[in-house]
C-alpha cells in the first residue's frame, strides 16, 4: 500500500469519531508588527489539510489571549478570518516532483490591532486550537494533539519592536532521497539579525471538556506550555528522517540542508529568534507539516529547434534560443563553439551572436547537477545575416520626378521582392528589385517600404523616403527697388532656362518670357513675381518689389519733425491730426522706398526706430498712413536726435 493510500483510508476510518472537532490542522504561526505608538499588528496564520476527503473549514475567528510575565490576562482579542489561500500542489521544493493526487494544504490569515505600552517583562500572545491530522508518522496519537502558537513582545519595548515574519508559505512536499537546499524564507522588519533553529512544536487544546482541554480554549492559556513528544528516532532538532546525516537547518538564513529517505508525514518546528546588539528580543515559532514523497521525476529538457521554427535562424549569426523545459529549477545553455568554455548561459532565454557560420550542436540541460536532470541537443546551421538597403535615382522635384528605385543585398536563394509607395504614386506597389520610374500626384515627403522574403518565412523589411519638392528651383528675382512714380525699372532673374513674369498689381511689361525685363508700375508699389524652370526641368519662384515713392503734399498742420532724446518735446510721431480712423496703419520707408517700419493700427507711438526696435540713424523718411480702403496722408518727417 503506498504512502497517499495510507493517508486516506487512516483520514476515513477517524473520521466519523471526529468530525465534531477534527480540522486537519497542519501548522501555523503568529507574529507582531509595530504600528506606532505602542499599536501593534497581531498576524495569525493557520495551515490545514483540504481536498474531497477533509471535512471542517476554518473557523470565522480566532482567539488571541495576551499575558504579562505573571500569566495575567492582559487583553484577549477576537481576529476576523481573511481570505482562505491554497498553497499549489506542485510546491515541492523541488520541480523533479510531481506531487501525487489528494495532496491539498491551505492557509487562512487572521489580523487584528492591539495597543500595548512597554512593561516590565513584556507580553505573550498565544492562540491555540486542536486537532492535528491523525496520519502524522513522527507523532504518536497526533490527533489527540492540538496546537499552541505563541511570540513574546519583549520586556519595556520602549523602541514598538517588530518580531521576525514568515514570507511565503513553505513547499507541502519533499522527495524522498532528494538532498535538500530548502531556504525557509523569513525577515525582520527592523533590520536586527535573525537566527534560526529547529526547536519544539507545542500541545494545546484538547478532543473535548474545558478549560485548556477545549478544542477551542476561550481564552487560550497562558504560558508554560508543553512540547509535544516526536516518535524515536525524531527529536525537536532533528525532526525529519534521514539516515545517512541528519537534516539540519542553517542558522544564518534558514536553509535546510540534508537528504531525507522515508515517506511520510512529518511535523517540524522552526524558531527564528531576532537578535539586537547581541540581545534576544523575540522569537516566532513556525509549527509545520511536510509530506515527504516518492519523487516521480517530470524534468523534460527541451528546446525550440529550426525543424519547428526555421525562422529562429533569419537573423544570421545572432540566434534568439528559446527554452520549453518543463518542471525545471535552474539549467544550462551550450552553444556549441568548439575550443572555448565562455559560450554557455543561464538564462533561460539566451541570444548569442556567433562568430562565424557554420554547424554548431547546442547543448540545453535543465537542473544540472540535480538528481533529476534532463538534457536535449539540435544541430543549428547559422549563415551570414540577410543585408537590405535601398536607392533612389532622379530629380526629386514635382515637376519633374521619374524616381528609379533599386535595392540591393546578399539576397537568399528563392527571396522574393516587394515595394509599396503608396496609394498617390503612379504605381501602388512592385514585385521585384527594380520598378519602373516612380512619380507622385502630389509633393511632399514620400515613405517607401521594401520587403524581402526567403524561405522558410523569414523577411527583412526596411523604409526608405524621399522629399518630392514643388517650386524648388534656386530662383533669385533681384533686390527690392524704390522708384519714382511715373518712372520704369529693369527687373534681372537668374536660375533658369525659362522665366515667366507677373505682378500683383497692373504694369507695363517690356517682355514676360525673358530673364531680364522693363517694368512700369502704373499706381502704387508693385510685387513682380517671376517663375523658372531650370534645365532639369524644376520650377521655381521668387519675387522683387518695386516701391512707387508718393507724391509729396505736405501738410503745415501734420509733424514733421521728431527728436526721440527722451527730453518729452517731439520724442513721438504724433499724427493725430490726420488720424481719422481707429485701425489706420503707418508705413515708414526709408530714402530708398524700402519699408523699415510698420504698425498697424498705429497709435502715435512711433520714436525712430525700425520693425525690431533699434534706433534709425537721422535722416527724411516717408510715411504712409493707410486707412482700411484708401491712404489718409503721405508726407515726410525729419529725424533728429541731440548728440
Amino acid at each position: 500500500m503506498n504512502e497517499l493510500k495510507k493517508i486516506l483510508l487512516i483520514a476515513a476510518a477517524l473520521f466519523s469519531v471526529q468530525s465534531s472537532f477534527a480540522t486537519h490542522l497542519v501548522g501555523g504561526f503568529i507574529t507582531y508588527e509595530c504600528a506606532g505608538g505602542n499599536e501593534y499588528m497581531i498576524n495569525l496564520r493557520v495551515y490545514k489539510d483540504c481536498g474531497a476527503t477533509v471535512t471542517g473549514t476554518f473557523d470565522d475567528t480566532a482567539f488571541v489571549a495576551i499575558y504579562n510575565i505573571n500569566g495575567d490576562t492582559v487583553s484577549q482579542l477576537r481576529l476576523p478570518k481573511g481570505p482562505t489561500v491554497s498553497i499549489p500542489t506542485n510546491s515541492t521544493g523541488n520541480p523533479c516532483l510531481t506531487p501525487p493526487a489528494g495532496l491539498c494544504t491551505e492557509y487562512a490569515e487572521y489580523q487584528g490591532q492591539v495597543t500595548l505600552p512597554p512593561i516590565l517583562g513584556g507580553y505573550t500572545l498565544t492562540h491555540q486550537r486542536c486537532c492535528r491530522n491523525y496520519s502524522i508518522d513522527n507523532i504518536s496519537n497526533p490527533g489527540s494533539y492540538g496546537n499552541t502558537y505563541t511570540i513574546q513582545i519583549p520586556s519595556l519595548d520602549t523602541n514598538c519592536n517588530s518580531s521576525p515574519q514568515f514570507q511565503s508559505a513553505a513547499p507541502i512536499v519533499l522527495c524522498a532521497n532528494d538532498p535538500l537546499n530548502l531556504q525557509l524564507d523569513a525577515i525582520d522588519p527592523d533590520g536586527d539579525s535573525l537566527h534560526f533553529e529547529f526547536c519544539d512544536i507545542l500541545a494545546g487544546g484538547g478532543q473535548g471538556g474545558g478549560g485548556c482541554n477545549a478544542v477551542i480554549p476561550n481564552p487560550p492559556c497562558p504560558p508554560p506550555y508543553a512540547p509535544i513528544p516526536l516518535i524515536a528516532p525524531s527529536t525537536a532538532q532533528n525532526p525529519l528522517p534521514s539516515s545517512a546525516s541528519p537534516i539540519s537547518i542553517d542558522a544564518s538564513n534558514g536553509t535546510l540542508l540534508g537528504t531525507p529517505d522515508a515517506t511520510g508525514q512529518y511535523v517540524v518546528g522552526v524558531c527564528v529568534t531576532e537578535y539586537r546588539g547581541g540581545i534576544p528580543l523575540s522569537t516566532a515559532r513556525l509549527d509545520y507539516q511536510f509530506n515527504i514523497v516518492n519523487c516521480i521525476s517530470n524534468i523534460v529538457a527541451d528546446m525550440l529547434t529550426a525543424t519547428e521554427d526555421p525562422t529562429i535562424l533569419c537573423d544570421g549569426k545572432t540566434v534568439q534560443f528559446q527554452n520549453q523545459s518543463s518542471n525545471f529549477n535552474h539549467l544550462r545553455w551550450d552553444f556549441g563553439v568548439p575550443g572555448i568554455f565562455t559560450d554557455t548561459s543561464n538564462l533561460p532565454d539566451p541570444v548569442f551572436t556567433y562568430a562565424d557560420t557554420g554547424l554548431y550542436t547546442v547543448t540545453l540541460i535543465v537542473n544540472p547537477g540535480w538528481q533529476c536532470s534532463d538534457s536535449t541537443t539540435y544541430d543549428f546551421r547559422i549563415q551570414d545575416a540577410v543585408s537590405v538597403s535601398t536607392s533612389w535615382t532622379g530629380i526629386p522635384c514635382f515637376e519633374v520626378q521619374q524616381i528609379q528605385w533599386e535595392a540591393q543585398g546578399n539576397f537568399r536563394d528563392s527571396t522574393t521582392f516587394q515595394w509599396d509607395f503608396g496609394s498617390n504614386a503612379n504605381i501602388s506597389g512592385w514585385n521585384g528589385l527594380a520598378p519602373p520610374p516612380v512619380t507622385w500626384t502630389t509633393p511632399g515627403w514620400k515613405y517607401v517600404t521594401f520587403s524581402a522574403n526567403w524561405p522558410p518565412g523569414c523577411q527583412v523589411v526596411i523604409q526608405d523616403s524621399i522629399q518630392i519638392s514643388s517650386l524648388s528651383a534656386n530662383v533669385d528675382a533681384g533686390p527690392d527697388q524704390t522708384i519714382a512714380s511715373g518712372s520704369s525699372t529693369v527687373l534681372t532673374a537668374t536660375g533658369g532656362s525659362e522665366y515667366f513674369w507677373y505682378s500683383d498689381l497692373p504694369a507695363r511689361y517690356s517682355g514676360r518670357f525673358e530673364p531680364t525685363i522693363f517694368v512700369q508700375p502704373e499706381r502704387d508699389t508693385t510685387t513682380f513675381y517671376v517663375v523658372v524652370k531650370d534645365e532639369l526641368g524644376c520650377e521655381g519662384i521668387d519675387s522683387v518689389r518695386v516701391y512707387l515713392l508718393p507724391e509729396i503734399i505736405e501738410d503745415p498742420l501734420v509733424q514733421n519733425f521728431i527728436s526721440p532724446n527722451g527730453d518729452g518735446r517731439n520724442d513721438l510721431l504724433d499724427l493725430s491730426n490726420v488720424l481719422e480712423e481707429k485701425n489706420a496703419q503707418l508705413i515708414v520707408l526709408n530714402r530708398w522706398g524700402k519699408m523699415v517700419y510698420e504698425s498697424s493700427p498705429y497709435a502715435n507711438d512711433w520714436r525712430g526706430q525700425d520693425q525690431a526696435g533699434a534706433d534709425l540713424p537721422d535722416g527724411t523718411y516717408y510715411i504712409l498712413l493707410k486707412g482700411e480702403e484708401e491712404f489718409i496722408y503721405k508726407g515726410s518727417v525729419t529725424l533728429i536726435r541731440a548728440r
